[in-house]
């Protein structure tokens, strides 16, 4: 099959997007009908309580509307237990397509497996089932992303000293592969920083805790890396709770690097409470890339099966970029 670019929608908001290739997933050959308009699209989300996730669900919805196509928004809330209930749930409406954005994949196979034999596509993001078929795949590339974090950070602490990282969830493939680009990464360019791990679980309360428990075992912590934005919420409220919520330029003032771009990151940023965060684009996996895939599909038109976009740093520098998804509401 030829390569093709999705389609010129496939980056909606400027970010770059890098398509990795034409591969065979596994999936098997579902007839399209030449036509998206009508057409019932099951979508269970990661959680809506995350901005990113309901900047991505705009982006999908609106996609969704121009093409015609229903589309049904399932809140997994960040439960991956609940996700399994719903995904099975969705094979029983027998919807023309299926788009999964899984907390912990693996429990979600018995739901997908359940969609083949239902003979109903499925469209993954971001965390990839070990077993089942699917015929489209949009991701972030979260060890670049990871590895970003880590550059921005140990440049920013002069490249010595104890840092927090604060995780996602143990059973995300998201997390496990921003762990790796952090810590590899540091490893590598800033030797003399020691980073502790803490298993947060996406969840700003939990940071919230864990920072606060870290920081009075070890008061000169200089950074923290967190693997979303969300979390950097608890961060800066532990800091402020221990008076080590320091403006940047004064003496002990404790860098903080998130992940995502969003519009709360963003305003940290210009506020100084938080220095920096990791760029990654929902209209551009939603809208633009995993939608237009299914679309193609229902055309009956040949697209990329896998895409995946990268990130890149925001800073005071950039901040009110037109770029940063995390302004398109400004």
């Amino acid at each position: 099959m030829k390569l093709r670019a999705l389609t010129r929608r496939m980056v909606l908001s400027g970010t770059a997007a890098t398509l990795l290739g034409l591969t065979s997933l596994g999936a098997p050959a579902f007839a399209a009908e030449g036509d998206a308009n009508g057409k019932t699209v099951e979508y269970i989300t990661f959680g809506l309580q995350y901005e990113y996730q309901v900047a991505m669900v705009e982006g999908m919805k609106k996609r969704a509307e121009e093409a015609g196509i229903i589309l049904n928004v399932i809140d997994g809330k960040g439960d991956p237990n609940l996700q399994v209930t719903q995904a099975l749930d969705a094979v029983t409406k027998q919807p023309d397509a299926i788009v999964i954005n899984p907390i912990d994949a693996t429990l979600l196979v018995a739901g997908v497996k359940r969609a083949n034999e239902a003979g109903i596509p499925v469209f993954i993001m971001e965390n990839t089932p070990p077993e089942g078929d699917f015929i489209g795949f949009v991701d972030f590339d979260n060890v670049a992303g990871g590895a970003q974090g880590a550059d921005a950070l140990g440049a920013m602490i002069g490249g010595k000293g104890a840092v927090l990282e604060t995780r996602g969830s143990v059973g995300s493939a998201q997390a496990q592969a921003r762990n790796k680009g952090f810590n590899d990464q540091m490893a590598a360019a800033f030797p003399d920083v020691e980073v502790r791990s803490l298993n947060t679980e996406w969840a700003a309360d939990n940071a919230n805790k864990m920072v606060l428990d870290a920081f009075t075992q070890d008061p000169n912590i200089v950074g923290v890396f967190s693997h979303n934005d969300e979390m950097v919420r608890g961060v800066v409220s532990a800091l402020r709770q221990i008076g080590k919520l320091v403006p940047p330029g004064e003496p002990g003032h404790v860098f903080i690097v998130g992940l995502d771009g969003t519009p709360l990151a963003l305003d940290r940023i210009r506020s100084g409470e938080q220095d920096a965060t990791v760029a990654q684009d929902p209209y551009a996996m939603g809208g633009g890339g995993i939608l237009d895939m299914v679309i193609a599909h229902f055309e009956g038109r040949a697209y990329e099966p896998k895409l995946q976009t990268k990130p890149y740093i925001i800073d005071k520098s950039n901040v009110d970029d037109a770029r940063n998804w995390g302004n398109l509401g400004k």
